[in-house]
């Protein structure tokens, strides 16, 4: 019935209870709905928690797992099977931020005093971040991560991981390089062969067997280090080369680093002065301007140079460091090492011959080695008279030992170039080589650079040992400005040797750079009294190690061949 006073409806009866029940039903169905939802949307909340920790562990463990895989690498070991470089686990603390129970502050506090190279505040930063993982210390030693361990918080876990260890530390250090934190290459061999080295393949097959003996590389290292100590030297290098197979048998570069401590590393120690640094190395050059002149008939052992004066070209002149004040043949400018004699050899060479041969002997572009650090050689750019004669005794050319020794076994070893070699050689017979200078040139002078040792008028006398024959050249340049802009009033010292000197089977080349005089050298600090008399002892320690016995009868059976031969 419609009550107009109201102006409203009213329901009555039947019709009333069904319009109430269904009012009732519609909000039982909305209630159930929006629960089903709620309980749909808290399901999800906690299947992405879950989900979110899940895949927290997941990345930890897979990260910790390749790790240990790409942090692994192959030995290192030297030519007869000694380990030069290996692997071994090392422990890391690590945290996963996210799994932290305890109170992140107090945590923090307890660590830093465990760990007081660690501040709390770092500590805190890195316990407060958002990620999943963070180093805390690497390394860590095992006393120290016990103590942590103890501290019983389930987020803070240790992180095994592969890092490098050298057993013989500065030894071969220049040759070995290094790794960084991730057990990744960054200098030397390591660099090089870094791929290799990591590669799961060769791992598994074997090891990087290099050329070097250790026992030579210790004998090296050890003269070479007494030498420039006796003399407070600022640095030096050394190479001991197979002459047949151009294997490096030892090298060096002095000071030295631990690549077990490569953080640590001086820039002054990481320099190769063996491979990178290059130098004008002085009269070292005069055998290799002799081979030249020789091998292009331009003189004979006998042919007469004038030395009776210094020698004025321009603004320059010439002179010797012991004048003979006479005519000389040329074997006694090798002999003296006349500076005076060679700036004439270097004009009679001329510039279309002296360039022809630097090109043949590599000395023009940069050697090649299985080191990353390799110098460029430095050369006039314009080759002029005085260039010419400078570079006949080792001036205006700047080279490096190692370019130089290169050289120097072509000119020595029947005339055949062939870069050296840092790996062991499985087959000597394939040695690809290119001939430089003829036989017969290599063979007369070895005989001239013998008598430098053998002679007791001889620049390299101090390097002879009775009963081998032990062939070779000193060499003393006054040192550059930085610049290059002029010279010092320094020296840098150099010695090569080889033996036997009719068959020359080693090279063993030392330079010391800027040796001080001292009372036992009367004085003297040039390379027939610093560099030729520790090449004495090196080679003095190699003939038994070598089982190298004594030759001088064969010695003198071949020079009298050689004779009648140039007689004929």
């Amino acid at each position: 019935m419609l009550d107009k006073k109201k102006n409203n409806l009213e329901l009555f009866g039947d019709f009333k209870e069904r319009i109430i029940t269904a009012k009732l039903r519609f909000s039982f169905v909305l209630f159930f709905l929006f629960f089903g939802y709620f309980l749909i949307t808290l399901k999800i909340i906690n299947l992405s928690i879950s989900h979110s920790k899940e895949l927290s562990n997941k990345v930890f463990k897979v990260f910790k797992q390749n790790q240990l895989i790409t942090g692994l690498r192959a030995d290192i070991i030297d030519r007869n099977g000694v380990q030069l470089a290996t692997s071994h686990i090392q422990h890391d603390l690590v945290a996963n931020p996210k799994e932290i129970t305890k109170n992140k502050k107090e945590l923090s506090k307890k660590i830093s005093n465990i760990l007081p190279e660690l501040t709390y505040e770092d500590v805190l930063k890195k316990l407060e971040s958002e990620k999943s993982f963070v180093y805390l210390k690497r390394p860590i030693s095992p006393k120290k991560l016990n103590k942590v361990v103890k501290l019983g918080e389930p987020g803070i876990k240790k992180k095994e991981r592969y890092v490098r260890y050298y057993p013989h530390q500065k030894h071969a250090s220049h040759i070995l390089g290094g790794v960084n934190i991730d057990n990744k290459g960054i200098k030397g061999i390591e660099s090089t062969f870094d791929k290799k080295l990591r590669d799961p393949e060769f791992i598994k097959k074997g090891k990087l067997q290099l050329s070097i003996d250790i026992n030579l590389q210790k004998n090296l290292d050890f003269h070479l280090s007494e030498t420039i100590n006796r003399h407070s030297a600022e640095g030096g290098a050394g190479i001991i080369l197979d002459v047949k197979t151009a294997e490096i048998l030892a090298m060096n570069s002095l000071p030295q680093f631990n690549p077990n401590k490569i953080n640590k590393m001086d820039k002054k120690a990481e320099f190769n002065n063996a491979t990178l640094g290059v130098f004008e190395l002085g009269s070292l050059f005069k055998s290799l301007s002799g081979a030249i002149a020789l091998d292009k008939k331009i003189l004979t052992e006998d042919t007469i140079y004038d030395a009776r004066k210094p020698l004025k070209e321009g603004k320059f002149t010439i002179h010797d460091y012991k004048p003979k004040k006479r005519k000389l043949k040329f074997s006694e400018c090798v002999l003296y090492s006349s500076n005076i004699c060679f700036a004439q050899v270097g004009t009679d060479i001329g510039e279309k011959n002296m360039k022809e041969y630097f090109e043949r002997l590599q000395l023009t572009n940069k050697p090649e080695i299985e080191l990353p650090e390799v110098g460029e050689p430095i050369l006039p750019t314009v080759w002029r008279k005085t260039d010419l004669m400078a570079m006949s005794y080792g001036h205006t050319i700047a080279v490096s030992p190692l370019q130089f020794v290169n050289a120097f076994n072509a000119i020595i070893n029947g005339g055949k170039f062939q870069y050296s070699t840092l790996i062991k050689k499985e087959n000597y017979e394939n040695n690809s080589s290119i001939e430089v200078i003829s036989e017969n040139t290599s063979k007369r002078i070895r005989k001239l650079l013998r008598e430098v040792v053998r002679s007791n008028e001889g620049s390299g006398k101090s390097a002879n040992i009775k009963g081998f024959s032990i062939g070779g050249k000193t060499g003393t340049a006054i040192k550059n400005k930085k610049n290059r802009s002029g010279y010092k009033d320094e020296n840098r010292t150099s010695f090569v040797g080889f033996f036997p000197s009719y068959d020359p089977k080693y090279i063993v080349f030392i330079m010391v750079d800027n040796p001080k005089r001292i009372k036992e050298n009367f004085n003297y600090a040039t390379a027939g009294w610093v560099a030729a008399p520790t090449v004495k002892k090196i080679i003095n320690e190699m003939i038994p190690r070598l089982g190298i016995e004594p030759e001088i009868d064969k010695e003198n059976e071949l020079l009298q061949q050689f004779n009648l031969s140039k007689k004929n």
